[in-house]
């Protein structure tokens, strides 16, 4: 089982440019963060303070940032090369964006938040730390607190995981990517991906102290889930 460091270490030594071919190997990428987006908006309030575990490009925190503009993000990762690329994303709101180099798994968050969002990152985490990192976050949530993420899932079905483990690479295929890209991100899945099934997330959610918990949306092994608190 790899660390996440070593899940970063292969990132490091990835070539240029991966974080462009990046959302062509998540099913409905874009889709992910406008479910997530069209969401926060919907609840009609202001979100001030804001954690991101694992900011990646900056793509999810540039659109949060855009549409709340009173909000300020400390955005978490524990690559360097992705926090270089995420410091030039985010150029346009860098009074308002706090890029911390830390593992998002083991932070010890220090101030209470209105927010917490993450995009394809906790199926990093075994499955114990998981739950511990929803706690972790529970704990730093402010009454009425949000966390909302979108990830990598596991059907409880082997049948099923098998069949969505086909379409994900079909899409990829039907996408442009070659078959060396193919090949690497399919490598890398079995490799270093620990997704946790749907009941499993939303069980440890409620388990972690969230009040009210759902899934916003799902397409084969990928989903959207929402925790109030």
């Amino acid at each position: 089982m790899a660390t996440l460091r070593q899940i970063v270490q292969t990132i490091e030594d990835v070539p240029p440019g991966y974080e462009q071919i990046f959302p062509r190997v998540v099913l409905r990428y874009r889709e992910i963060h406008e479910v997530m987006l069209y969401f926060l908006t919907s609840l009609g309030r202001d979100f001030i303070d804001i954690v991101e575990l694992g900011v990646g490009a900056g793509e999810l925190t540039s659109e949060v940032l855009r549409r709340f503009p009173e909000a300020g993000v400390e955005a978490i990762d524990l690559s360097p090369k992705m926090l270089e690329v995420a410091s030039q994303k985010l150029l346009p709101y860098k009074d308002r964006v706090n890029l911390i180099h830390s593992d998002f798994g083991t932070y010890e968050f220090m101030r209470e938040y209105d927010l917490a969002i993450s995009s394809m990152a906790m199926h990093h985490l075994p499955d114990k730390d998981k739950l511990k990192l929803m706690k972790s976050i529970h704990r730093s949530l402010k009454e009425e607190g949000v966390f909302l993420f979108g990830d990598l899932v596991q059907s409880p079905s082997s049948y099923l995981d098998k069949k969505f483990f086909r379409i994900w690479k079909n899409y990829l295929r039907f996408d442009g990517l070659s078959r060396d890209e193919i090949d690497s991100r399919m490598k890398g899945h079995l490799n270093n991906d620990l997704p946790a099934t749907l009941p499993e997330l939303l069980h440890w959610m409620k388990e972690a102290g969230f009040r009210d918990v759902d899934c916003l949306w799902k397409y084969f092994n990928h989903a959207v889930v929402v925790g109030i608190k």
